[in-house]
Parts: C-alpha cells; structure tokens; sequence
C-alpha cells in the first residue's frame, strides 16, 4: 500500500470532531495521539514491572507446566519430539534448557519475555488501524490484569501463545492493509509473497503451540470471505496447508510419525477415562452450550474483574450467556461496519472460542483455556461501548468513568496480589525453594529429592506427579501413575515389575488444596493397600518425611 493510502487508512480510524462536537472522548483522542509513543513505553515498562511483581518461582500443583519442561528436556537431550499437547512451546523452550538447564526461575523469564513481545506486537498490529482510546485501552488491560500476568511467570503455553498470535495479527494486518480493489491473482501473490510466507509460518506456529489452535486460520477465512476478499482467501488457505504439510513432513521424517491422538482424546467423554467412550452429536452439541455457559458468564466475567467469584458451576448464569451474546452480536456488526481491523479481530476471536467450546470437556472448568481470547474479547466489548458512547456527550461521561473505574479496579487487585507475593518472591530467590507450598506438596517434593540423592539412577520409582518430580530431582526421570489401573495385587504388581519399578512414592496430596481436611489424592494408596494386606513382605518402608501430611517411599519386592 503507498504512504498515501495507509495515511488515509490510519484518519479513518480517527473520530470525527464535527460529529463529537470536541466531546470527552474527542480530547482524549487528540491527548492520546499526542503522547503516543510516550504512553505506550509507560505501559510497556509497567507490564514488565507488574511480570516481575507477580513473578511466581514454583511450578503449579497442576503438573502440566512441569511436563512442558520435561518435553523440552527430552526434545533436547532424547530427540523426542514433543507431539502431546502441541510442540510449539516446548520446542521454543528447549532453547533456554539448552543455555539454563533444569533452573526453573532462568525458565520462567522466557514467559516474561513472551509477555513483553505480547504487549509490544498488539500495540505493532493495531497502531493507527483503531482509535487511540481504544488501544490503549487495550495495551492498559493486557499489562495490568493480573490473570493474564499470571502466565508471564509460569511456563504454561498461554504467554507464549498470546506472544505467537499478536506476531499472526500483526503479519494479518498487514495484509489486509494491501488489499486493492480489482487486483489480479498475480499482482496479489507478486506485491506480498513474503508477507503471505510468513503467514504461512506464523499460523503454522500457532497452530501447533495449543491443540485447538488449528481453527484459528478458520477464523482468517471467515474474515477474507464476508470481506468478499476471495483470492485473499484463497491465497490464506494455500499457504497455511503448504506450510503446515512441509512441517508434517519433515517432522514424521526426522522424528517419526506423531503417535499421539489429539482429536481422539477431545472426542473422549472424560478425558481420564477413555473407557467411557466418545461423545456422539448430540453430546458434542450439549458440550458447547455447557462450555459456553461456563466461559461465558463466569470466566469471562471474572477475568474482566467484573465478577468476584470462585470457578464453582453453581456461578454460571445461562441469561447472562444469551444478554453477552446479543451484546456481541451487535457489537461486531458495528466493527464491520465501521472498523476492518476490529471485525477480524471479532471473527477471529469467535473462531477460537468456537473450538475452546467444542474441544474440551465440559468438567475441565479451568479459566486458563479461556485467557487466549480474553484480550480479543475485551477489545471487541470496549469497541462496541465506545461508538455507542460517541453518540452523546452524556454517554461519553459515563463511558469514560466506568473504563476509569474497571482500570482503577483492576490496578488494586493486581497490586493487592503483587504484595503478597513479595514475600515467597523473596524467600525462592534467595535459595528457599518450597517456600510457598502446602506441607504436603513439600514433602513430596523433598520426598523426590530424596529419590535423586540417595537412589541409584537406575532405579524406577513411581510418581503421582512425574514431571514435578523430575524437575525437583534434578532430571530424575520417574514412572507415572495417574489413575488407578487395578486394584488387584496381582496385576499391579505384574504391571509394575513389566516397567522394572523399585520404588513407589505415597503421598498425602491435599484433595482440597487450600485444607487439610484428611481427604488426600489416593489413586496410589489404593493400589498399595491391596498388596500390604496380600503380600506384605514385598512393601518396605525406606523413608518418611513429615509428621502431618507425611510422604513415604516404599521398595517393591517381587
């Protein structure tokens, strides 16, 4: 596009004075511009400020951010490719493994990074292409939420996947800015073949760093075919397959064919139990609704700091689902109208929700599956609130002071966490590494300390939490156990010496992670019981640690 046209393009962004007769949001238009490049350092510098604030030193109770770790080690030092739950973040990682190790505080800043290269490639992609207030608005709400600055410490895939999609928005738009009317199929590819390439690359990339990543080029066709922009389309298309079937290729060829079945585990009714069988078309159909209920009314909500509650199913509010969605609705037929850039976003934004909603089990009520379209979501509200509020100077008021009131509500809870978390910051980095966890995730993790210093390598011990052993026993790798396979003696004990296990680690993993209450993770324990009371002589006590809560080693005899 000449200088000329993206001028033109970047003014009709801007409002007009005329119709907002120098209204509020006018004058903020206008401070905005004025101190652009000023305001957006300020929130850059805050964002990193607030990374390092939160910055959390543990690996969650979860597991899933210890095994990413794990896969990158493996990657690195085993060739295996890291298939299972997408490679892109592994892969990347594996790089800062190469240079740091197993040091997971050296890891976690590679989120930190992820988050500032997030907040610098929003602001890259919607610079002058939507108007200031609203962008800042934006770059406001991603530096300062603190569950989006959660992740910016954690080695979970979500930073890095917001840092890969505001890089897949930045290249969109600039495509999207060089499309002429009654431009031939050769003048399209000849003017952007390297732009078309690396949106190939990108979406690529992004379609591997999460599972359900794959529907966002869905959401670009969408775009380009209600644009009627059809050799965009087209062009879209061709270059994500290309991409992607080079990728496949060379990947089956250097590493062996992907083994893992993504599509088979989404389709499970409970993704612990596969012997539950598959959901048919009418639970896929059910799935979505319960989902869109859950991430609508209660996660959305929530992330927006708009409401104060607990992931509890009782939370959920199906009218407040439909009211959001009719909201929407008109909001992105307002963006169509009358911002391009909003639009995308829109469709995009929906597209990925669509496959979140279908995807994932309606029991897995985590808000991180959901944090990928929160920025997109929260722009595309404040968007449609902001041409509505244009139309009256009382509107405008009111706009303006709610968006003061959310920004202010926001900063507090952040600032509020950052506080408490100085203290276990301080204590992790000054050597403390427990610091921070409950008594029974303590002595599990001393407990696979233990295991590494005073075990031969060669021993196989089983563990409840694999990974977050691995990590805490200096790349011991152990057996996991995730669900109780039989409670036969017999067969365990045939199952476990098929694996050549010595050892088995029992925990006392809270049930109720914030109280000791008594009730603990007991999928070992009912394993263990059958063959003390069977075959006593075959379990020995090595070692205990703790006096509540306590975590025990016991050798296998066959």
């Amino acid at each position: 596009m000449a200088k000329k046209e993206i001028k033109q393009s970047a003014a009709s962004t801007r409002i007009d004075s005329t119709k907002l007769n120098a209204g509020i949001i006018f004058r903020m238009e206008q401070w905005f511009e004025k101190n652009d490049k000023k305001l957006f350092y300020i929130l850059l510098f805050f964002s990193t400020l607030i990374s390092l604030l939160l910055f959390d030193a543990k690996v969650s109770e979860g597991g899933d951010d210890s095994s990413y770790i794990q896969r990158a080690w493996d990657f690195l030092h085993e060739g295996k490719y890291p298939y299972f739950q997408g490679p892109g973040y592994p892969v990347a990682l594996s790089v800062f493994v190469k240079i740091f190790g197993l040091d997971i505080i050296a890891l976690k800043f590679f989120s930190v990074l992820c988050q500032f290269g997030f907040v610098w490639f929003t602001y890259k992609a919607f610079h002058k292409r939507i108007p200031y207030v609203v962008l800042f608005a934006l770059i406001s709400f991603i530096s300062f939420n603190h569950f989006i600055q959660y992740y910016s410490s954690q080695t979970f895939t979500e930073s890095f996947f917001l840092f890969v999609q505001s890089l897949c928005i930045y290249i969109t738009f600039k495509i999207i800015d060089t499309i002429k009317e009654n431009e031939t199929w050769v003048e399209v590819i000849k003017n952007n073949y390297l732009k078309w390439l690396f949106f190939g690359l990108l979406f690529v990339l992004l379609s591997i760093s999460k599972s359900i990543a794959f529907v966002a080029i869905a959401g670009v066709l969408l775009y380009f075919i209600l644009k009627k922009n059809f050799k965009q389309a087209i062009f879209a298309f061709l270059f994500f397959i290309a991409v992607r079937l080079i990728y496949q290729l060379l990947t089956a060829s250097l590493f062996g064919e992907n083994t893992t079945d993504q599509m088979e585990m989404m389709l499970r009714k409970d993704l612990y139990k596969p012997q539950g069988g598959h959901e048919d078309f009418s639970g896929m159909i059910n799935r979505f609704f319960l989902n869109f209920n859950t991430y609508i009314s209660l996660h959305m909500y929530r992330l927006f700091n708009l409401r104060n509650v607990n992931t509890d199913a009782s939370k959920i509010i199906p009218a407040l689902s439909f009211i959001t969605t009719v909201v929407l609705s008109i909001f992105v037929f307002l963006s169509f109208k009358k911002n391009k850039y909003i639009f995308f976003s829109s469709i995009y934004m929906i597209a990925l929700c669509g496959g979140i909603f279908l995807g994932v089990q309606a029991n897995n009520m985590q808000d991180r599956l959901i944090i990928i379209a929160i920025p997109l979501m929260f722009l595309a509200f404040f968007y449609g609130f902001y041409e509505l509020a244009k139309q009256a100077s009382m509107a405008q008021f009111s706009f303006v002071a709610i968006a003061i009131i959310m920004f202010g509500v926001t900063v507090f809870k952040t600032t509020t966490i950052a506080q408490k978390n100085l203290t276990a910051l301080k204590k992790n980095m000054s050597g403390d590494i427990y610091y921070g966890y409950t008594k029974d995730w303590e002595h599990f993790l001393r407990m696979s300390k233990y295991c590494s210093d005073s075990l031969p390598d060669s021993t196989q011990i089983v563990s409840r939490k694999p990974s977050m052993s691995f990590l805490y026993a200096d790349g011991k790798k152990f057996v996991g156990q995730f669900i109780v396979t039989s409670t036969d003696p017999d067969t365990v004990l045939a199952g476990w010496q098929k694996l050549s296990v010595d050892y088995v680690i029992v925990a006392s993993l809270r049930m109720n992670p914030a109280k000791n209450n008594g009730r603990v993770v007991n999928t070992l324990h009912r394993m263990l019981q059958p063959i003390a009371q069977k075959y006593p002589q075959k379990l020995r006590l090595v070692k205990s640690i703790g006096e509540t809560e306590k975590c025990e080693l016991y050798e296998i005899k066959y």
